[in-house]
């Protein structure tokens, strides 16, 4: 009986050993083949992350470029009929006039008479500003504006995904123009990759510059 009782022991020792191996190769099995699947999900899931975040930065951006617009006096820069890489404005504020946004390092930049911002988010990289004066008249002035968002993201390949958005922006009428009070030059582009413009202080011009993409 104790004879018997061992090797019934060792049967089942056995068994239970076997099945613990089957089970886990059945688990590697499925790890091997739901792996690939989860990768894929979360590099689905964050390719919808970086396309939310270009479209909502390009919306912001426009809804930016929309507000001064419709608030500047005049368009400077570029002049009528003309095309250009940055956009000047005059406002009738003299904290704020003149107002010029483009493009610098990557980024979409503005600077308000001599106080310069990033406008568009760090996580994007915006290029290719374009600006044409579309302005019918000097009473009726408009101004179309064009440019690109880019947001790369690290997966097993690098990836990236590109916007181009696009509007036609209106100035608001204003029979009484404030800006420029002492008749500064028009901003335009310097040597070196500068822009360059004037600001009235005192009853006089000075001269102001910033890097900025110019064409």
């Amino acid at each position: 009986p104790g004879s018997s009782g061992t090797r019934h022991a060792m049967k089942r020792s056995g068994s239970t050993l076997i099945e613990l191996l089957i089970f886990m190769a059945i688990l590697a099995i499925v790890g091997i083949a739901i792996l690939p699947l989860l990768f894929m999900a979360s590099e689905d899931r964050l390719l919808q992350q970086t396309v939310a975040t270009v479209e909502q930065n390009g919306t912001q951006i426009l809804q930016t470029l929309q507000y001064h617009v419709r608030h500047a006096e005049k368009i400077l820069d570029p002049e009528l009929s003309a095309t250009g890489a940055v956009l000047a404005l005059q406002t009738g504020s003299g904290s704020t006039d003149p107002t010029i946004i483009g493009i610098s390092s990557g980024s979409l930049q503005m600077v308000r008479r001599t106080t310069k911002e990033v406008i568009s988010a760090p996580q994007v990289a915006v290029q290719n500003f374009f600006v044409r004066n579309t302005s019918a008249s000097s009473t009726r002035q408009s101004v179309f504006v064009q440019f690109t968002v880019t947001r790369s993201i690290r997966l097993q390949a690098p990836r990236s995904y590109t916007r181009t958005f696009q509007a036609l922006l209106t100035l608001n009428p204003d029979d009484k123009l404030e800006g420029n009070a002492c008749s500064c030059a028009v901003p335009g582009c310097g040597t070196g990759g500068d822009y360059v413009w004037q600001v009235c202080e005192a009853g006089a011009c000075l001269t102001a510059q910033t890097q900025m993409e110019c064409p």
